[in-house]
């Protein structure tokens, strides 16, 4: 499977510069099936409607939304690449990953004009830790950048999602692909090159940690950002 040229996201969520970017190697997930997320209209109606649905970044409805989640991801990652630069430059590995990926971090105030963020997440089908584990909308985004990587495609750099749910606000999803670099494989690389402190924190925090094994460059997952909106320019 080809190297594919693509926008870059570290794995810890970090945008960075243009380059490689190759796909999980195919030992690690299989390819996925359909993801059909549906709801009951109504009790009394066989009508139905999708609560989750792929909507294009230039609809008009979800234009702004998409500029909008971009951007705050973009400011979040520029976030992580100075949390990981520093961390790494100033402590051991071990006691890095104990600081690392904006633990303490908290959503921003919604400002006059500007959609609500309600939620900020990176998840994967290859976690570490639990808490970020995929519900059935992020399963969809992350099968649809698993399979265009898997027939050699180009992937979206950007995906948004509208999950219209019965009796809730309609929430706007904005993603990005994630991808490794080489300051992530100290500890999502090869378990057997870790130091012997590193694995042991890691088997102590994320007893059922599956993100290792991981080449430079290899897709990692997404990071997204909840909204509800849309934002009107």
């Amino acid at each position: 499977m080809k190297a594919m040229s693509f926008p870059r996201i570290g794995c810890l969520g970090v945008l960075m510069a243009a380059g490689g970017f190759a796909v999980a190697q195919e030992k690690k997930q299989e390819e996925p099936a359909a993801v059909t997320y549906l709801v009951d209209v109504s009790a009394n109606t066989t009508a139905k409607a999708e609560a989750g649905t792929f909507v294009k970044v230039d609809d008009p409805e979800a234009a702004a939304l998409a500029q909008f989640g971009a951007a705050y991801i973009e400011r979040v990652g520029g976030m992580l690449v100075t949390e990981v630069n520093r961390e790494l430059a100033t402590k051991d590995v071990v006691d890095a990953i104990e600081a690392m990926h904006l633990k303490n971090f908290e959503l921003p105030k919604q400002q006059p004009g500007q959609p609500k963020i309600t939620a900020i997440k990176r998840t994967s089908s290859m976690l570490r830790d639990p808490a970020n584990t995929p519900d059935a909308a992020d399963k969809a985004a992350l099968d649809k950048i698993y399979l265009q990587l898997m027939n050699n495609e180009m992937p979206d750099k950007v995906i948004v999602q509208k999950i219209a749910l019965p009796g809730q606000p309609v929430e706007w999803r904005v993603s990005r692909p994630i991808a490794t670099t080489q300051s992530c494989l100290a500890c999502h690389g090869n378990p057997e090159k870790f130091e012997p402190a590193v694995r042991a924190v890691l088997a102590r925090r994320y007893p059922e940690d599956k993100a290792v094994d991981y080449s430079r460059q290899e897709y990692r997952g997404v990071i997204r950002v909840s909204l509800q909106g849309p934002a009107k320019k």
